[in-house]
């Protein structure tokens, strides 16, 4: 099969585009012949090498967890999937070898959702890692409720197109950071509040509107200083929750009973079928895509690193219509 894989650990130039057998699904997993494939932060952080003590490799990987396909085979364990289903899922695993970047994956059979006709391939492989990430922040950790107020950190990324409205889903006001350029793309997503991060603190700004600070603050950045102020702005009793750090050991989060957590996504087919229902029927808007084919994956994580993404990145791997 196709796929695009690395034999160690660098930057976006280890990535290969060749040739490697197609991998058995095991009992309790489907094996999916993959149309699109996601391009996720979390791919290209892999493949530089972090999180070694969370995820281990086993080269050579083939990165990515978004998937959107067919199923060609069942494992024997699996009930209530079949050869021929169109589905979308998150291929997530805590030792990483068989990703999405490839013709077919394996994948386990509780993480996929039915993809509606109404979406394409390319449409759906957007969907399952931060749809599943902002909702478990937003509504389940978060619990995020009406008349509540939010501060979504670079609201133009794959994260915060998702997770604004997401959080107007639920009833909140959204404060979020970006360039003036992504002005219009985030008022169109739902944001109330938008922040030029690049001439003004916005730390200083929410504080103007909100001075008790906000229910709720997803923080997708890391730098000196950032996790302290996302503690700062959140109210007395408010929610923080951490994309990619640890909460910063500070007093100030006891002594204000801020509830934080660094995220880790859980992989859920029935939530994700959820939340693709809210896509189909329009009461969450798709992100901006953005389709590369699949021998650009090196460019992609290109464009990841840059940190100036509108949306989501999705590679094209294979015409399955």
């Amino acid at each position: 099969m196709r796929a695009v894989y690395y034999a160690s650990h660098g930057d976006p130039d280890v990535l290969q585009l060749g040739n490697l057998p197609v991998p058995e699904p095991a009992p309790d997993q489907v094996l999916v012949q993959i149309a699109a494939a996601g391009v996720n932060p979390i791919d290209r952080r892999l493949r530089g090498g972090e999180l070694q003590e969370y995820i281990s490799r086993t080269f050579p990987v083939v990165p990515g967890w978004d998937l959107a396909g067919r199923i060609v085979a069942v494992g024997e364990e699996v009930t209530g999937w079949h050869v021929g289903d169109d589905v979308l899922g998150l291929a997530f695993t805590w030792s990483i070898q068989h990703g999405s970047y490839a013709e077919y994956t394996p994948i386990d059979a509780s993480a996929l959702a039915v993809k509606p006709t109404e979406l394409s391939f390319t449409e759906a492989a957007a969907l399952p890692l931060v749809s599943l990430t902002a909702w478990q922040s937003l509504a389940e950790f978060g619990e995020l409720k009406r008349g509540q107020t939010a501060f979504i950190q670079a609201g133009a990324g794959g994260l915060g197109s998702v997770a604004i409205p997401m959080a107007k889903h639920l009833g909140a006001t959204v404060y979020t950071t970006a360039r003036p350029e992504n002005f219009e793309y985030l008022r169109s997503r739902g944001a109330d509040h938008i922040i030029d991060y690049t001439s003004v603190d916005y730390e200083t700004e929410i504080r103007k509107c909100e001075p008790e600070g906000v229910d709720l603050v997803l923080e997708s950045l890391l730098g000196e200083g950032i996790a302290e102020a996302a503690i700062r702005l959140a109210k007395t009793g408010g929610v923080v929750v951490f994309m990619n750090n640890e909460p910063p050991d500070i007093p100030d989060i006891a002594e204000r009973q801020i509830k934080t957590k660094f995220l880790h996504h859980r992989t859920d087919g029935r939530m994700l079928a959820e939340l693709v229902a809210l896509y189909r029927d329009g009461l969450l808007p798709l992100p901006q895509i953005e389709v590369l084919p699949l021998d650009a994956a090196a460019d992609a994580h290109r464009r990841s690193e840059s940190g100036r993404t509108r949306g989501k990145l999705v590679l094209a791997v294979q015409d399955l219509n």
